[in-house]
């Protein structure tokens, strides 16, 4: 896959590619509790993550378009802009425009979508090396930090830091973070080290959180549960950060070209229950709030049973890929970044199918502008839900034999 030339351009070849990956990975999985026994086990899974990861690097990220836009911004930034203000159309950064970046921003009539801290390493980066490939390489540091917490989390549960491996060699996260460059993995790694060192020290859980929600919104999902098993030192020291990061983000991100606003007003992509739910209330706006409903009964069963943070925040990621009006593959390394710790086989082939969304074995004429048919939705969404029904009537059965 790091050898083909674009894989957009050769989509059936790359998907075949990938369904060949993920078979070896399932065949890993199916052999881990023998691997698990073996020495050094959790070593082994980091250095093959690290060579997976490297492969990967020289592929030009033609799937998505992102990368770009965080070159674009980080440039943006050490020039003295201001990407929340200004969109990458705006007249006085004509200067900036350059033939290998700027053609292939996306959204070019709006302004950033990305909170402060996204936007201090797209510059930090761009200082250095306004590239592709320095980002790609930036974004590989937190990734492989992210699986040797992983590993250690697992230690900490009593598990083999082996099963990091259900994490760390998906398919799926490979191409997305290292192959396509997506930047999820510099919020997902301090996410996961709020949750690692919560009871041991939790000012600095605090401190993680409010830096992973200041990189991507979405880890204030693990806000209420860390919140509940807080001190009040850490409870305050996050208030007061989240409080004036955000205030200062949603006050930059106003205004007619606003990033933020489209994606919350526009954007829908790859969606599940949420084309039923427009259908349903026959509006975006109704539709958005059943599916907060979701997400939120979700927490709250999850708060009023007391799961442990980790379950509550995988639960939550789960509900809102479900629910949300957008599912992109990449979505999807919120909640195996915690598999590992109770792998479930339905969600795992949901990473596999995950790879229909950007065309089925065949570049589509749209490129990037593709929406995935209702019809392979039901595949890519249905394969995993008859797996898990398969998997619970099996279940269901073998409970009623031990029974009898």
């Amino acid at each position: 896959m790091g050898r083909l030339p674009g894989w957009l351009h050769h989509l059936g070849t790359f998907q075949s590619l990938y369904l060949v990956a993920f078979a070896f990975y399932a065949l890993t999985l199916a052999g881990l509790p023998r691997y698990a026994a073996l020495p050094r086990a959790g070593l082994a899974v980091f250095v093959v993550a690290l060579a997976a990861r490297v492969a990967l690097l020289p592929a030009p990220p033609a799937l998505s378009d992102d990368i770009y836009r965080y070159v674009w911004e980080g440039g943006v930034v050490v020039h003295g802009g201001n990407p929340y203000r200004q969109s990458p159309l705006d007249p006085a950064l004509v200067p900036l425009r350059d033939p290998h970046i700027f053609p292939f921003v996306n959204h070019p009539e709006l302004a950033t979508i990305y909170p402060p801290l996204a936007e201090a390493e797209f510059a930090l980066v761009a200082a250095v090396s306004p590239t592709v490939g320095a980002i790609k390489g930036w974004i590989l540091l937190p990734d492989l930090a992210l699986v040797a917490l992983v590993g250690r989390l697992l230690s900490r549960r009593g598990r083999s830091p082996a099963y990091a491996a259900v994490y760390a060699w998906n398919p799926l996260v490979l191409v997305e973070y290292s192959g396509s460059g997506h930047n999820d993995p510099t919020a997902m790694v301090w996410l996961l080290l709020a949750l690692l060192v919560l009871e041991s020290r939790p000012t600095l859980s605090a401190a993680a959180l409010t830096a992973a929600v200041l990189v991507k919104l979405a880890p204030l999902i693990a806000l209420p549960f860390l919140w509940r098993r807080w001190p009040w030192r850490a409870r305050l020291l996050a208030l007061a950060a989240l409080g004036l990061g955000l205030g200062w983000f949603i006050a930059q991100t106003r205004g007619a070209s606003s990033g933020l606003l489209a994606y919350w007003r526009v954007w829908r992509n790859n969606q599940l229950l949420f084309g039923g739910f427009e259908r349903l209330t026959g509006s975006l706006a109704g539709a958005r709030l059943l599916a907060a409903a979701v997400i939120g009964a979700t927490l709250a069963a999850a708060w009023a049973w007391s799961w442990p943070p980790e379950r509550a925040v995988r639960a939550g990621f789960k509900a809102g890929l479900l629910a949300g009006p957008v599912a992109h593959p990449w979505y999807q390394g919120w909640y195996l970044m915690l598999e590992p710790l109770a792998p479930s086989a339905p969600w795992l082939l949901l990473s596999a199918t995950a790879i229909l969304s950007y065309g089925v074995f065949a570049g589509p004429p749209e490129g990037r502008n593709f929406h995935l048919p209702l019809a392979w939705r039901g595949v890519e969404y249905g394969a995993p839900a008859l797996l898990a029904a398969g998997l619970a009537l099996a279940r269901r059965g073998l409970g009623r034999r031990r029974g009898a």
